[in-house]
This record gives structure tokens, C-alpha cells and sequence, in this order.
């Protein structure tokens, strides 16, 4: 009978370092709206919900698109590989893989 882990046993998820973390880009929100059309959270950060202003600093994350508050969004990616809102990873992770490339769709077969 297999016992339940241990707690020193957890898996934990490792984030990215302060060198990746630096390498995305940082703008002041009124630079983002010429810039980010295509993000429709573009108007306040998904992780404190708050509204933007024209002088607040976001970081972009650069796979995905998503712009957070730099103060929300670095110590997210800091204990976590992915982005907020769509899991985007960066890293090379199981997590960044779309299901449909790992497991191949299954074909109709008719049973007659």
C-alpha cells in the first residue's frame, strides 16, 4: 500500500530568473496603448484588477502579449513559469505544449 507524500516531498514550480525576468519589456501604460492593440485586458491588470493611468509602469510579457502591472506581474513570474491569464510559458515546460500536440486526435472509425 503506498503511503500519501510526505510534505518535504511537493513539487513546487520554479519561475523565472531576475535576467529573464529584466529581458521583458517595461512601458508606461501610455506608451502600451500605441503599442498593444490586440491585448483585450489592455485597460487594467488581471491580477489586481486595478485600472491603468498614463504613468503607471507594465511589463509586457513578450510570448503571449498580456500586460500586467510591473509591481503584480514580477513576483507572479517569479514563483510562476506562465503568465497570469493564458499559462503562456516561456520556458521549455510541459506547460507550454498545447494538449493537441501531445495527444494526437482520435479518428471516427464506423463499427458496422
Amino acid at each position: 500500500m503506498l503511503e500519501p507524500p510526505h510534505p518535504q516531498h511537493i513539487s513546487l514550480e520554479v519561475g523565472l530568473d531576475k535576467e529573464m525576468l529584466n529581458s521583458y519589456p517595461k512601458l508606461r501604460y501610455s506608451e502600451a496603448k500605441l503599442v498593444n492593440n490586440k491585448d483585450s485586458t489592455a485597460t487594467c491588470c488581471s491580477i489586481c484588477l486595478g485600472d491603468y493611468k498614463g504613468s503607471d509602469m507594465l511589463r509586457l510579457l513578450p510570448d503571449c502579449g498580456h500586460l500586467f502591472h510591473l509591481k503584480c506581474v514580477d513576483p507572479w513570474l517569479q514563483s510562476h513559469p506562465t503568465c497570469p491569464v493564458c499559462r503562456t510559458s516561456p520556458l521549455p515546460t510541459p506547460l507550454s505544449t498545447p494538449l493537441a500536440e501531445v495527444v494526437p486526435p482520435t479518428t471516427r472509425r464506423d463499427i458496422g
